[in-house]
């Protein structure tokens, strides 16, 4: 239906595709909004000075949400025909994951001879 051309579609279409595209563009407002939010949440958790082994732990996690929503909001992995990207965006993670961790296993742990 995209890609037709304005000209040809009826008028009750034409309401349909403005109040899907409201509909979407609402949903992406705040969506940007819920982020912007989250970030000055770790920005005022740094500001604070509070003890770090209580602010790392939540600035990671607020990290990893905004991920996940510009995933699925920004890069639109919420609609349809999107599968082949989810699965190496997930492929991906996994790999990233499990870098990270084997990273960190190597420098705490170390050498244990």
């Amino acid at each position: 239906m995209a890609e037709q051309n304005h000209e040809q579609l009826t008028e009750s279409q034409l309401k349909y595709l403005r109040m899907e595209r409201t509909k979407e563009m609402r949903i992406q407002m705040i969506s940007f909004g819920l982020m912007i939010f989250l970030t000055f949440i770790a920005f005022a958790l740094v500001a604070l000075e509070i003890d770090k082994n209580f602010v790392i732990p939540i600035v990671i996690g607020l990290a990893f949400l905004q991920v996940v929503l510009q995933f699925y909001y920004f890069m639109h992995m919420k609609d349809k025909g999107h599968e082949f990207a989810k699965l190496f965006i997930l492929v991906g993670m996994y790999f990233a994951i499990a870098f990270v961790v084997c990273f960190i296993m190597i420098v705490w742990i170390g050498n244990p001879i």
